[in-house]
């Protein structure tokens, strides 16, 4: 069956993962900025995470000024964009990815495949995206907080594979497996690969689906450009 797309996660697949090491540190920042002690100000982190996601938040301010209101913390416009801003520049940073990345991808384009991404992720994610060396490779991106759904929801890939004018088993789905997304993938048709990746330091270590996995996986998105699909 010839595949005509290929679609792929975003962090932990084209760019690196979070890791706990380098994201609690931007977390103390923009505790300290608006004063909230860092493990209440982390604690509403985790709890406030799956709403950003679902675009529950217009921005990253409003999820900051969130947090300062249920902490009963008054802090001033420009405190809460400057928290903003710490988590702003950690995002601009992680959505760079490896030279060999892009040359992959422009590998996969010269074969005449349609390139997707599916991301969950908070707002920053998608204002910053255009910048990102990537964007020139993606043609359709899909943002969970834009769509207000998350994968593994079915609607989520159907909607990015509507888009691209494609039939879901025309495409090839590359995540981490963060999320149950490669489930999610299969479930709509789609053919699923793992793309294997660091576990060590990321908040959501235990990935039933990843240590049962018995699909196609590839260590890095070169080594899709020599699979048989």
């Amino acid at each position: 069956m010839p595949y005509r797309a290929v679609i792929f996660d975003l962090f932990g697949t084209l760019v690196c993962s979070f890791t706990r090491r380098e994201y609690d540190k931007v977390n103390a920042q923009m505790a300290a900025t608006i004063s909230v002690p860092y493990a209440e100000f982390w604690r509403l982190m985790g709890e406030t995470l799956h709403h950003s996601c679902l675009g529950r938040y217009s921005s990253f301010e409003h999820l900051i000024s969130d947090i300062c209101t249920r902490t009963g913390v008054h802090a001033d416009t420009a405190k809460i964009a400057q928290a903003a801003a710490f988590h702003h520049e950690f995002i601009a940073n992680a959505i760079v990815p490896e030279p060999e990345v892009l040359d992959a991808l422009d590998r996969l384009k010269k074969r005449g495949y349609r390139l997707g991404l599916i991301s969950d992720c908070a707002p920053p994610v998608p204002l910053l995206f255009p910048q990102s060396p990537l964007a020139r490779f993606i043609d359709t991106p899909v943002f969970s907080c834009q769509e207000q759904i998350k994968k593994p929801t079915r609607a989520i890939y159907q909607r990015t594979c509507q888009r691209m004018k494609l039939e879901p088993h025309e495409c090839i789905y590359v995540g981490d497996g963060s999320s149950q997304e490669l489930t999610g993938a299969a479930a709509v048709g789609m053919r699923p690969v793992l793309k294997r990746t660091d576990l060590s330091d990321v908040y959501d270590s235990h990935r039933p689906e990843v240590e049962n996995w018995r699909g196609p996986a590839v260590d890095e998105i070169k080594d899709l450009c020599e699979m048989s699909f």
